[in-house]
């Protein structure tokens, strides 16, 4: 993934939303992206990549406040 890509997801409706990546790293071992919807830039979500036994890759949302907030401090954008 390439930072200020434009990725679309399906929501859990279905319904196909557009999203840029705004920074990849990585903080603990553990590879993250931050990224908006391209409707909201200032709507900034933290995602964890994750792998199954397949090696299918898996985009997570962070909800814990502290991962959340170790990401953002280690990211170069400001916030």
């Amino acid at each position: 993934m390439t930072i200020n890509s434009i990725m679309s997801f399906k929501n859990e409706d279905g319904k196909s939303v557009k999203y840029k990546i705004l920074d990849e790293l990585i903080v603990n071992k553990a590879g993250y992206l931050l990224m908006a919807p391209v409707e909201a830039l200032n709507e900034v979500d933290v995602y964890k990549l994750k792998f199954d036994k397949h090696m299918n890759e898996q985009l997570l949302l962070v909800e814990n406040e502290n991962e959340i907030t170790a990401v953002k401090k280690a990211s170069h954008i400001s916030f």
